[in-house]
């Protein structure tokens, strides 16, 4: 869509409310919120880079534990044959918000409104995408029921994270993902650092090291919280995750985009935001992680 002004005159009167519609300016302010809002897919392996061009479907090939054997005197050695399989990462999800201005709100409000609607829009794009990744975790297929209702007791974390030592997953690849009500709780447990500048709760103490959106982290694990995992208390409801980074493949084809134009039909300026992508989980052959789910 073609950029049209009320004069159809894009860069006049600089600091005017024409300004706003300036496709550039919105895409610069509707990306960086966007980024700001996302929580779960930053952490997840990003395959974006090999999607650029044409195609719907990325294949990430699956490599096969290579297993070591004894060499005997005077005998040959034995090859393995290779046994990879593929992972089809389907670019499936084109997901748009948009916003109409009408003029008479264009000339009653001031820019501050249109700043505003800048981070509505990236916050239900960033929900969008996250809330993809979170259905994902669901079927990570390996799970572990909590002592409590939305609570994470010091044994259940052990025992999670015994399950990933067992598995040949290093924690220093994984990170906590926990509904609200489990970020409460953990407050209380002296276990949790959190991020939280000065003396506090838990360890209390700032780490300024933490990746954006961390809370804190628990025996070294990094900890994420999001209003997406459900808070609901019905037997066998997901309320967390224990994850490795590989668990999840993300790829954007087509990042935050904006675009807008006149309606004389509504005498306003039409303004969509979208996103193109794709997410999927890559358990099928390994444990990569562990849904909490309440008792």
């Amino acid at each position: 869509m073609a950029y049209t002004a009320f004069s159809g005159d894009a860069t006049q009167g600089t600091g005017s409310h024409l300004d706003v519609f300036i496709p550039e300016l919105w895409s610069d302010g509707v990306y960086r919120y966007f980024e700001k809002n996302l929580i779960l897919k930053p952490f997840f392996d990003d395959y974006s880079s090999l999607v650029q061009g044409a195609g719907d479907i990325l294949h990430i090939p699956t490599m096969q534990e290579v297993a070591s054997a004894t060499k005997s005197a005077n005998t040959g050695v034995a090859y393995s044959v290779n046994t990879e399989t593929d992972i089809d990462l389907a670019i499936d999800q084109h997901k748009y918000a948009a916003k109409l201005f009408e003029d008479i709100a264009m000339v009653q409000s001031n820019e501050q409104l249109f700043d505003k609607y800048a981070q509505s829009m990236a916050y239900a794009l960033a929900k969008a995408v996250d809330t993809k990744i979170e259905a994902l975790l669901q079927s990570l297929g390996t799970t572990q029921t909590l002592a409590a209702d939305n609570s994470m007791s010091n044994a259940d974390v052990e025992t999670a994270i015994g399950t990933l030592l067992s598995n040949d997953i290093p924690k220093e690849e994984c990170a906590f993902f926990v509904n609200p009500l489990i970020y409460a709780d953990l407050l209380n447990s002296k276990a949790f650092v959190t991020n939280n500048s000065g003396a506090g709760v838990g360890f209390g103490n700032d780490n300024p090291v933490m990746n954006s959106g961390e809370v804190g982290q628990l025996f070294g694990i990094p900890v994420f919280t999001s209003s997406l995992i459900p808070t609901t208390t019905s037997t066998g409801i997901e309320a967390g995750y224990l994850v490795h980074k590989s668990a999840i493949a993300v790829a954007v084809q087509q990042d935050i985009r904006v675009q807008s134009e006149y309606s004389v039909d509504y005498l306003g300026t039409k303004v969509v935001a979208d996103i193109i992508y794709g997410a999927v989980i890559t358990t099928s052959n390994h444990v990569k992680g562990i849904e909490f789910l309440n008792p």
